[in-house]
């Protein structure tokens, strides 16, 4: 069975070590749970919807230690 395009766009915000391109592949693969849940409706498993919001949480996660990264090192420079 493939892969729900949130599947392929979560990873790629997962795997993204560019702190340039994060926010953007964080923002797609949030868009994308987003339409996979409209879509889905109430047909949405408790699994399924598990899934999503742990996604969303690990999603969150990564762009507050990225922020947290990048304030560090902008506050060492000054």
């Amino acid at each position: 069975m493939p892969h729900p395009m949130w599947q392929e766009l979560y990873n790629a915000a997962v795997v993204e070590f560019d702190l340039a391109k994060l926010p953007e592949r964080v923002e797609a693969a949030c868009q994308a749970i987003h339409q996979h849940r409209v879509q889905k409706g109430h047909t949405l498993t408790a699994e399924e919807r598990k899934e999503l919001d742990d996604a969303l949480r690990v999603l969150f996660t990564l762009m507050k230690r990225a922020v947290s990264f990048l304030l560090y090192h902008l506050l060492a420079l000054s």
